[in-house]
Parts: C-alpha cells; sequence; structure tokens
C-alpha cells in the first residue's frame, strides 16, 4: 500500500494549501477563495479537512460537529462527515478507509456519539458511496421522501435525525 501522508488543514497553512476540491485551477478563482473564508470560520467551530499531503491527488475528508455543520440534521455529539473522496489512481488503496478511520477515531476520542453522513438510495457522484459506508458499519438512520438517506454510525445507540 503507498504510503499515507495526510495533513490536517490549520488557519496557519490553509492560504498555501491546496483543497482538492471540485474546482482545479493553479490560477486565483473566486469559489476557491470564497471556500477557503468559509473554512478559515469553520475551523474555529471544530470543522476539519484532512486531505493527502500530494497536491495533485483528489483524497480528502471534510466533516464538523453536527451542531455546526450546515445541515438540515438534528441530533447531538455526532460528527457530519460533508464530504469523503477518494479520485483517480488513489481509488482501492485504503486511503477512504483511512480518512474515515481517523474521523471515527476523533469523534471516540472526543467522547461523541457517533459519526453520520448524507447518502441515497440511488447513489449521486457528489455523495459519499453508501455501500462503502454500510461496509464500516454506518446503518439507515433517517430518510427522506426523494431517496435521501441519514447513514449513522453509533457508538452508544443514540441517532440523528433530518
Amino acid at each position: 500500500m503507498a504510503d499515507m501522508d495526510f495533513i490536517n488543514i490549520t488557519k496557519e497553512n490553509l492560504p498555501k494549501e491546496h483543497l482538492c476540491c471540485i474546482i482545479r485551477t493553479k490560477k486565483p478563482h473566486e469559489g476557491i477563495e470564497a471556500k477557503k473564508r468559509w473554512l478559515s470560520e469553520r475551523l474555529e467551530e471544530g470543522h476539519v479537512f484532512r486531505k493527502l499531503s500530494d497536491k495533485k491527488a483528489v483524497v480528502f475528508i471534510e466533516y464538523a460537529p453536527v451542531e455546526t455543520a450546515w445541515v438540515p440534521i438534528e441530533g447531538k455529539n455526532f460528527y457530519y462527515i460533508y464530504c469523503l473522496w477518494v479520485t483517480g489512481e488513489y481509488k482501492g488503496k485504503g486511503y477512504g478507509k483511512a480518512l474515515l478511520e481517523y474521523c471515527i477515531d476523533d469523534a471516540k476520542d472526543k467522547g461523541l456519539c457517533g459519526v453520520c453522513l448524507l447518502g441515497s438510495k440511488k447513489q449521486k457522484a457528489w455523495l459519499t458511496d453508501t455501500e462503502f459506508a454500510k461496509r464500516q458499519g454506518f446503518i439507515t438512520a433517517d430518510t427522506t421522501e426523494n431517496g435521501y438517506e441519514l447513514l449513522a454510525l453509533s457508538f452508544d445507540g443514540n441517532l440523528p435525525r433530518f
């Protein structure tokens, strides 16, 4: 397996780090700058952006306490995973599992109830793979009429809801 050299984005390294989002350009871009401003404010709320240090890789996880996450989810003491992406040559090499395990360990270390994420009965490209999450122990905690699923890995039996 390849060396997994991850870094967490901090206020100090944010200005020079590539955020490995969908916008891929070396030139200044309004969307990237807006994301960096937003992320800078969210880091103070406990938001975590962890990525592979390789600047070309799109290998990252982004999560936050559900209480401060920008999502319509009710719950306490859960982390909400915004994004978990592994693309290209990095797929199938354990990066996604390593990133998810980091988030789970972080939640346990902080005494949280668990970790949750948004999925869909019909896989959507911009959502974490539901089947991957279920293989890691996540269950469906809640659903919407239009096919979205709130998946959760609970450490104590509590579950978040939409």
